[in-house]
């Protein structure tokens, strides 16, 4: 019974819904709904409108072939003209894709093929069916969502590039507001500074005559003539004050007008393979041997050396190293041509005008100034923890100082430079567990 409901249940999903025959040439409407091809074309005739017979759903008149209904209404017509036993059609040949009798089943023609009982072949039909009908909507439904897609896409991009344009703008507007808040700050740094020299002027001015007022004929012509053998200010009530103030102009007019800070970066092209550079190229210090480091021409390697990444050429440049508590270091200048494959001396003869800290035999350590000829042993007051660098390279000089109070360390005189000079750089090496810290270039602040 439930064989026979299947067959006239499927017989029924094969029938066109116009002739009420099994389809001829079935095609499908973007309704989903199967007709004959010849049934709706006729259905159609000359109309604008076209609308499905079964939903009355306007649809476009694209008419696909189904093939998978159509092989199966080729089974069913078959099997209605073709089972010989005159038996009821029970089951279903999938390799034939027949209906059959139970007969056929077991007759030779069928007896190695995949044969199932109809109602569950019926079954795997309705689904197959209902899933290409699905998939057909789908198809027809993505031009529709394309084309909105595409819409929201573009509507996004023009709230994109609005918003990008209102960000530059406002970008560029607060820019220009932080350049007038500088600029006015500047000024005013600027006139008041002004102001201050020309109070300055007005007050040594007033002292002056003050003292041309006090003073007879006779003690301003010795005054004058100490001022002319180069001892000013002497007994005199304003000299300590306005010297002290003009010294302090001197010295900033020449640090700030002729003297370069230089931002010094390390160069870890020239390091020695155990040399470990900082990511931002400003510290250094001894670590394990880096075996695959390419052997350059830049490269040191005999020596724990590295150079400053710009070269000096002219001008007179200023720079600061921390040391710390180092037991042994290297610092100064070297010629860009110095040997850096092969053994040298850290001396002027060489290229290298330095001051290093050694380790003493006995556990003590020793500043020295290498030069090519005598020892020069310096004995600074105290260990200096920052190292300041001078050099003046028109001048051929090259000074070292202790950065925390400007004492004087050491000065090369007359280098007669011929080619470009780079800072040095030599952390020493590890001696019996100590003199692992850094060194690290610092940015000096004259506030």
């Amino acid at each position: 019974m439930a064989e026979a409901n299947a067959l006239e249940e499927l017989q029924s999903e094969l029938t066109c819904p116009v002739c009420l025959e099994l389809f001829r040439d079935p095609v499908i409407l973007e309704c989903g709904h199967h007709f004959c091809k010849l049934c709706i074309i006729q259905c159609w005739g000359a109309i604008e409108v076209s609308n499905c017979p079964k939903c009355r759903k306007s649809c476009e008149r694209k008419l696909r072939p189904n093939s998978l209904l159509c092989n199966v209404v080729e089974s069913v017509r078959k099997a209605r003209t073709s089972d010989e036993h005159e038996e009821k059609l029970k089951l279903y040949c999938e390799d034939d894709q027949l209906p059959i009798c139970l007969v056929c089943g077991m007759s030779r023609d069928h007896k190695n093929h995949n044969v199932i009982p109809i109602n569950e072949a019926f079954e795997n039909y309705k689904v197959r069916l209902a899933t290409q009908k699905a998939l057909f909507l789908l198809v027809g439904e993505c031009p529709e969502r394309a084309g909105d897609l595409e819409e929201l896409i573009t509507a996004e991009f023009v709230r994109l590039r609005e918003f990008l344009q209102e960000e530059e703008v406002r970008v560029k507007e607060r820019l220009q507001k932080q350049k007038e808040e500088k600029l006015d700050q500047l000024e005013e740094a600027l006139t008041q500074t002004t102001e201050q020299i020309s109070r300055l002027e007005n007050t040594a001015e007033q002292l002056r005559l003050k003292l041309r007022e006090e003073e007879n004929p006779e003690q301003l012509k010795v005054r004058e003539r100490e001022s002319t053998l180069g001892r000013p200010w002497r007994n005199s009530k304003i000299g300590p004050e306005i010297m002290i103030i003009t010294v302090l102009i001197v010295i900033y007019l020449y640090f700030s007008t002729f003297l370069a800070v230089a931002a010094v970066h390390l160069d870890p092209d020239t390091a020695y393979p155990c040399l470990w550079v900082s990511p931002c190229r400003t510290s250094v210090q001894v670590g394990k041997l880096q075996p695959n480091l390419p052997n350059n021409q830049e490269r040191f390697t005999r020596y724990n050396i590295v150079l400053g990444s710009e070269a000096f050429s002219s001008g007179r440049h200023y720079w600061e190293v921390e040391v710390g508590s180092k037991t042994a270091w290297g610092l100064g200048v070297v010629l860009a041509s110095v040997n850096r494959k092969e053994e040298i001396s850290l001396c002027p003869e060489d290229g290298f005008w330095t001051l290093v800290l050694r380790d003493k035999c006995d556990g003590s350590s020793e500043y020295e100034a290498c030069t090519d000829s005598e020892e020069n042993l310096i004995h600074p007051s105290k260990p200096p923890k920052r190292v300041g660098i001078y050099l003046d390279y028109n001048r051929g000089e090259v000074a070292f100082y202790d950065a925390a109070d400007m004492s004087h360390l050491f000065t090369f005189y007359d280098a007669q430079f011929k080619e470009p000079v780079y800072p040095y750089f030599n952390p020493w090496p590890i001696i019996n567990g100590h003199n692992r810290e850094p060194l690290t270039i610092v940015t000096p602040y004259w506030g």
